[in-house]
């Protein structure tokens, strides 16, 4: 059966909370808590602008979304979450492909300009038909247990054997040791990098103290050396970014960073371990799955809105047709 689009309106920040904390696959990119990150971290340039689907037959959705200003407010792009990371929608309701087919619809054709990196944990969004750039994530099912999927332990081990310690950070002068870590990693990437970050992001990520956030650091003699940056869901924990000192690259301490990270994912019961995109780059892709990691479908959709398409929805709101 068709589902039908009944009402569309702005949602509440408790709407996007309680839709949030009771969608199985979400991930924390589509957290109120990583849009409003990124709006003070570009100073509003990027901000929240969630929405709420009404269907006929009484399910709703939220849109989490967040809007990028250009040219002084007078464009601007919808993000199904910011830094292109996995978007869609949440929902407490059990919707049906019938629904997800409505929501894809409007996203692509009535919302706008428009970004949208589709959630492979999503089994909904799996199975959409939409046009979008390919492109894919590698990710461990942690359901067998760790003993059963920890791998490369042996590269691990050498950091183990020479001193390398794992802990989570705990305060703001370990968060600036890894974001020194991370700063030393850009000089040596160079042109390569995929993204470049400034500290007030690591800062405002430590300031909210979230509970779905972890650091982990590797120490060697009380120095970081290395340190994977993690954020959890309900059954997603996902390495979102990591740095390594090139000086102790041969005692392989990322490796044992995974591993331990793994480890913490699959004793809180999480479902998935997901390593996250690539960025093109093959020597990070063959790095996840040495890991044991496995590729997951995650592609992009990429909305242009034309003069002409903004004209018609203003005046399909005004009740004319151009």
């Amino acid at each position: 059966m068709k589902a039908i689009i009944a009402r569309v309106g702005k949602a509440g920040a408790e709407e996007w909370d309680a839709a949030w904390q009771a969608t199985a696959h979400a991930t924390w990119f589509q957290s109120r808590e990583w849009a409003e990150i990124w709006s003070t971290y570009t100073r509003r340039k990027t901000r929240p602008g969630p929405l709420r689907i009404e269907f006929e037959d009484k399910f709703s959705a939220i849109l989490p979304l967040s809007v990028r200003l250009k040219n002084k407010g007078f464009s601007r792009r919808h993000l199904s979450s910011p830094a292109g990371t996995y978007g869609g929608w949440l929902s407490a309701d059990c919707l049906t492909a019938a629904h997800a087919s409505a929501l894809a619809r409007w996203l692509t054709h009535d919302l706008g300009a428009l970004e949208w990196r589709l959630n492979p944990f999503d089994p909904l969004q799996r199975s959409l038909d939409v046009a979008a750039a390919p492109d894919e994530t590698h990710a461990i099912d942690l359901t067998p247990g760790f003993d059963a999927v920890a791998r490369a332990r042996s590269k691990a081990n050498k950091a183990a054997r020479a001193g390398v310690g794992i802990q989570a950070a705990t305060t703001e002068a370990d968060w600036r040791a890894y974001y020194a870590v991370y700063e030393a990693s850009l000089a040596r990437w160079g042109d390569q990098a995929s993204s470049r970050y400034r500290w007030p992001l690591f800062d405002e990520i430590r300031r909210r103290a979230s509970p779905h956030v972890r650091l982990w650091l590797a120490r060697l003699h009380d120095e970081v050396i290395a340190g994977a940056l993690c954020f959890y869901a309900r059954q997603h924990a996902v390495y979102w970014h990591g740095a390594a000192d090139e000086a102790h690259f041969e005692l392989r301490p990322v490796n044992l960073l995974m591993q331990e990270a793994i480890r913490d994912a699959c004793a809180r019961g999480f479902t998935w371990f997901d390593l996250n995109p690539s960025g093109g780059h093959e020597g990070v892709k063959k790095f996840k799955c040495s890991l044991g990691a496995q590729p997951w479908p995650a592609p992009v959709v990429t909305i242009e809105s034309s003069l002409l398409g903004r004209m018609r929805r203003v005046l399909g709101r005004l009740g004319k047709a151009p």
